[in-house]
């Protein structure tokens, strides 16, 4: 399989610095959370901020310029699961995101979505619903972790 050589588009640029960005924001965020005493409030701050990040991050995946190769693998993948697809729905590629997304916070959610969720118009939907087991679990160690010291 031949691929194209990868041009540096100005996407790629914007990305950098949201990812940059994400990353002292999410810190700076938990941190300011883990000092609330209102562990619902806690949450969702945690979780509205998991969110945006999320379907920015999912919005910025599905970019063309963003992930060219993806366009070729999807286009390798579809006859193959064109057979599956008869026999089964999404429901399978939605549980693999969603348990991704809970484990591995709204990145990973979000790269998931992106391949696995490709034609389906409710994955940001999943985003969304997969960012409250993993805010519950980063609230649940955070806190726990803090009253251990």
């Amino acid at each position: 399989m031949a691929y194209k050589r990868m041009k540096i588009h100005r996407i790629h640029f914007i990305a950098l610095v949201i990812l940059g960005g994400y990353a002292v924001l999410s810190k700076v965020n938990f941190v300011n959370a883990l000092t609330n005493t209102n562990i619902v409030y806690m949450f969702f701050q945690l979780y509205l901020f998991g969110i945006f990040f999320g379907c920015l991050f999912l919005y910025l995946f599905c970019h063309d310029k963003f992930f060219p190769v993806a366009a070729e693998i999807e286009k390798n993948e579809e006859e193959k699961e064109k057979k599956f697809l008869k026999k089964y729905l999404h429901h399978g590629k939605i549980l693999g995101t969603f348990i991704i997304g809970s484990i591995g916070g709204p990145i990973f959610a979000s790269l998931t979505a992106r391949i696995l969720l490709k034609n389906y118009k409710f994955k940001y939907l999943v985003i969304i619903i997969a960012n409250i087991p993993s805010t519950a679990l980063a609230v649940a160690m955070g806190k726990g972790l803090l009253h251990l010291f």
